[in-house]
């Protein structure tokens, strides 16, 4: 590893070294790209996206950098994989964020970066207030439905979108959106799905015998959602339409998988309703695909959403899913084929479909089956990654 008076250090004295011996030595036909996020320290979608796709850019085709804001154990497994550095930033608007812009426009002119793809906002600034006066391609990334933009924001993107060459959506919908709220032109945001590996989530994988340990009878089914507690992710709606589901079914159980804030009101709705017996949390514990070989169906009913990863994961493990009909998960569930989704907000609505599932197991696992078969077909993280290169190289085409 570099240190601070070494080329190729960052500001704090981390990055990889330059040249590790498996990264091929940089060249001409190469583009040269620097992923940027706030952090990857977060066991989130964003985070999680921004390290595999860093693994898995072809090294013969793309020389990779990931610069984040903070330090974690995530970034620093990336080393030997591509270039890290972190340039330690609380807010861009201080005198120590400006310091840490002149220091990254440093970075990116040594090592002559050619695109710089920013994952979330605060990067997004980055690498705007970076790229200034050069002719670095700058991307910057629309990861949800901007359920929560309020107008200081929508003004910052439309002052970023003037040095912006395009946008990355996660959805159709993320897509529309920032096009209506931005005054974007719509060839200038290309929608690019994240992808789900399957070597890891995937129908025969998983310990469906680990969630014993939570106390679930062996001869319960298993209706999930894999979320984290958070207000977004509405469970209290999940759980209200579990007990509509509890009512019509002995054997049925409910399993939320996810940690966060909300955990003990969310236990205490389940009291409340009288179903906490049949409510079981595995507050972050424990391997989500040991949880998806449990289930029988996947759900999803949040107030917004980009890209559902959970929905990929369901349909990857051959599980119907049934969701709300809002942002992303319309350009993953095919409605009535692999899954359902539930345009009214309501415990009945959402209940529904799941007893019919429940009701008819030809059903559900056709649902299952053709879920897997269009998660193979679209969603395989090879393909994505495989779309997220080619839109790297003909926007440095473009530029010629």
């Amino acid at each position: 590893m570099a240190t601070a008076s070494e080329p190729g250090a960052g500001p704090n004295g981390m990055t990889a070294n330059p040249t590790p011996d498996h990264i091929v030595p940089q060249c001409v036909s190469r583009i040269s790209v620097c992923l940027l996020s706030d952090t990857v320290g977060l066991d989130a979608g964003t985070e999680r996206q921004v390290v595999e796709t860093a693994k898995r850019l072809n090294k013969d085709r793309f020389d990779v950098h990931v610069v984040c804001l903070e330090d974690s154990a995530q970034l620093r497994s990336l080393e030997g994989v591509c270039h890290i550095a972190v340039f330690p930033t609380a807010s861009v608007n201080s005198w120590s964020g400006l310091v840490q812009v002149r220091h990254f426009r440093q970075y990116l002119q040594q090592h002559r970066i050619q695109i710089a793809h920013a994952y979330m906002n605060k990067t997004g600034l980055f690498a705007v207030l970076t790229s200034l006066g050069s002719k670095r391609v700058v991307i910057t990334s629309r990861l949800n439905t901007g359920y929560w933009y309020t107008p200081r924001y929508k003004a910052m993107f439309r002052l970023m979108n003037l040095r912006t060459n395009a946008m990355m959506a996660n959805s159709i919908e993320a897509k529309r959106i920032a096009d209506e709220t931005e005054g974007l032109a719509p060839d200038r945001v290309r929608v690019v799905y994240q992808g789900v590996d399957m070597t890891k989530f995937s129908r025969g994988l998983g310990d469906p015998t680990a969630c014993d340990r939570l106390g679930i009878p062996k001869s319960a089914r298993v209706v999930g959602i894999v979320a984290n507690l958070r207000p977004v992710k509405d469970h209290a709606l999940f759980l209200r339409a579990a007990k509509i589901v509890a009512n019509e079914f002995d054997d049925v159980v409910f399993l939320l998988a996810g940690r966060g804030e909300l955990y003990q009101q969310l236990c205490d709705l389940a009291s409340e309703l009288g179903i906490r017996d049949r409510v079981f949390f595995t507050q972050g514990e424990g391997k989500v695909m040991d949880c998806l070989a449990r289930m029988s169906i996947g759900c999803l009913t949040s107030i917004s959403e980009g890209f559902s990863n959970a929905i990929m994961e369901y349909m990857a493990a051959g599980l119907p899913a049934v969701a709300i009909d809002v942002g992303g998960n319309r350009d993953a569930i095919i409605d009535g084929e692999t899954g359902y989704l539930v345009s009214e907000r309501s415990p009945q609505a959402f209940a529904t479909p799941l007893i019919e599932l429940l009701r008819n197991e030809e059903l559900r696992a056709g649902m299952g089956e053709k879920g897997f078969q269009r998660c193979v077909e679209k969603f395989e993280v090879g393909k994505t990654i495989g779309q997220l290169e080619e839109f790297y190289e003909s926007l440095i085409v473009s530029r010629k």
